[in-house]
C-alpha cells in the first residue's frame, strides 16, 4: 500500500498525532514496507523521491528532519515521517548496521577533504522575526538550541546574531568539539539539505525565504 491512495487534504496541526497514530498503525501492521534488505532501508512516503535506498541512520534522519524540522511541508507529511521516527526506533533500531563512533578520526563516509571551522559550528539563516517596539526580535539561542536537540542534533549553544535594528535572522550553533560532536553538525546539515534547505539552495536563491543552514568552513 501506497500512501499516494490516500485523499490530499491536509490535516489541521490539533489533528496531527492523530494522522500520526494512523500512519504508525500501518507500519506496525506491515501495510507499508520501510525494511529492503538487512542494512537497506526505504520511505514509504516519498516513494518519487531520487534517494530511494538508505542506511538505518540516514532514513532515521531524513525521517526526522522532515517530521521535525521542516517548516515547509505539510501537516500530513510531518505526521507520516513522525511516525517513521517511532516505528523505526522502536522496532528497526537493531536491524541497522553496526556503526559505532570513532574515537580517534572522522566518521567515515563524510567529505573530509574541505576544511571545516573547529570548533564545528553550524550557521543558520532566515530564521523568523519580526518587527515589534522599533527593533526585530525572535526567539534566543536557548530557545533555538532546545528545539534542535528534540530533533537530535545535541549543539552545545546558539549564539543569535544581532546588529543595531535587533535580531538579524541569522544564528551560529556550536557542536561538542569532539568527534561525536562532529557527527552532530554533519547530521545537523544533511538534514536540512535533503529538505532542501541547504547551502546551495541559498546559492542558488531556491529557499531565500526560509531557515538554510550549513557547517562553517574555512576560505
Amino acid at each position: 500500500m501506497s500512501h499516494s491512495s490516500e485523499e490530499e487534504t491536509d490535516v489541521s496541526e490539533s489533528e496531527l498525532d492523530d494522522y500520526k497514530d494512523k500512519c504508525y498503525s500501518q507500519l506496525k501492521n506491515k501495510r507499508l514496507k520501510v525494511k529492503m534488505t538487512d542494512t537497506i532501508f526505504r520511505c514509504p512516503y516519498c516513494p518519487g523521491k531520487k534517494k530511494q535506498d538508505y542506511l538505518y541512520k540516514d532514513l532515521l534522519q531524513h525521517a526526522s528532519g522532515i517530521g521535525r524540522g521542516s517548516q515547509s511541508r505539510s501537516t500530513k507529511e510531518k505526521a507520516r515521517h513522525l511516525a517513521l521516527v517511532k516505528y523505526m526506533e522502536r522496532y528497526l533500531a537493531s536491524k541497522g548496521p553496526s556503526q559505532p563512533t570513532p574515537k580517534t578520526g572522522p566518521p567515515k563516509g563524510n567529505d573530509t577533504n574541505g576544511l571545516f571551522v573547529w570548533p564545528w559550528v553550524g550557521i543558520v539563516r532566515n530564521i523568523t522575526v519580526e518587527w515589534k517596539d522599533g527593533r526585530y526580535v525572535g526567539e534566543s539561542g536557548t530557545r533555538l538550541r532546545d528545539d534542535l536537540a528534540t530533533q537530535g542534533f545535541n549543539p552545545v549553544r546558539v549564539h543569535p546574531l544581532w546588529s543595531y535594528r535587533g535580531h538579524s535572522g541569522c544564528a551560529i550553533v556550536e557542536f561538542n568539539r569532539d568527534w561525536p560532536g562532529f557527527t552532530n553538525a554533519i547530521m545537523f546539515e544533511k538534514a536540512f539539505e535533503a529538505d532542501h534547505r541547504g547551502k546551495r539552495d541559498w546559492e542558488t536563491c531556491k529557499a531565500p525565504w526560509r531557515e538554510v543552514v550549513w557547517l562553517g568552513c574555512a576560505g
